[in-house]
């Protein structure tokens, strides 16, 4: 919800805002403040930073060009704020190891409590812990191992989609929005420059001579994967309406495909995303379709 929030009143104070975006603004940023304040774990305290580190960021970017559009500012502020947040860890004591801690902590403890009402609840019925609650605990413990070390790019994802609900929110909320409200899906894309992106994240991962960036490899795959995996669904999506394949048929197809063949659907929209930065996929379905 802060990270909903917080964007939503950067959006609505920083970009010549009416009287009444002010007041909304002011609002929902004394909540913001408020959900924010309090003792809390270490994991909270990295969650209270980077929404401080998120909201000076896209502070920045909307009042030196106000009504950009969201795509290129977003990317942006999240840079500026991954930036901030690597020169903090860089001049303070804290590491990113002591960061994938807190993370894995955090779920850990989390996970460990469902499981623990899981078996609970078997040993209840009169079973036992179950061989299923069992392999689940292995799964879990694993999956939290993964995500601690790819973290910070797991974050600036979940970053990017509520900048995109805070800026949604903002088209519908301010009296007079600036800017352009969110296009379809079929219509994301973003600079092709950031296939160097991928190509800094390769190289991290593979060449094992360059020790000690294995994190940020891996952290830039993930990050780079995820954007370009969306870009792919925003090709498979224009590729279907060509078809005539548009609303809640293509929103079924795409649940079935998740749902059965989520990871066979993963690689294929990266193949899409990545090679649409060269073939560009949708000018060519353009010029397939004609004029009309």
């Amino acid at each position: 919800m802060v990270l909903v929030a917080v964007p939503l009143a950067v959006y609505l104070l920083a970009q010549r805002p009416t009287r009444r975006d002010l007041v909304v603004g002011a609002v929902l940023g004394t909540v913001a403040c408020t959900l924010l304040v309090g003792p809390v774990d270490p994991f909270g305290a990295l969650e209270r930073a980077w929404a401080a580190l998120l909201a000076g960021a896209l502070t920045v970017v909307v009042v030196q060009r106000p009504g950009r559009s969201f795509v290129p500012s977003a990317l942006l502020a999240l840079g500026l704020a991954a930036g901030a947040a690597s020169l903090l860890v860089w001049l303070t004591p804290l590491s990113w190891g002591e960061v994938a801690w807190r993370v894995s902590r955090h779920f850990g403890y989390q996970a460990r409590l469902i499981v623990g009402q899981m078996a609970a609840a078997a040993d209840a019925a009169g079973g036992g812990a179950s061989p299923f609650v069992m392999t689940l605990e292995r799964s879990v413990e694993a999956g939290i191992r993964l995500a601690s070390a790819v973290f910070p790019a797991l974050l600036l994802l979940q970053s990017f989609a509520a900048l995109a609900l805070g800026w949604a929110l903002y088209q519908r909320l301010a009296l007079a929005p600036v800017g352009a409200p969110l296009g379809r899906l079929r219509t994301f894309r973003f600079d092709d420059n950031l296939i160097w992106g991928v190509v800094l994240a390769l190289v991290a991962l593979l060449v094992p001579r360059l020790a000690g960036v294995g994190m940020l490899g891996g952290n830039l795959a993930v990050f780079f994967g995820g954007l370009y995996a969306l870009r792919g669904c925003a090709v498979a999506a224009a590729m279907a309406a060509t078809a005539g394949i548009d609303g809640l048929l293509a929103a079924a197809g795409a649940a079935l495909l998740l749902l059965f063949l989520a990871p066979v659907a993963a690689i294929a929209a990266l193949a899409l995303g990545l090679t649409d930065t060269w073939v560009d996929w949708r000018r060519r379905l353009e010029r397939a379709a004609g004029p009309r």
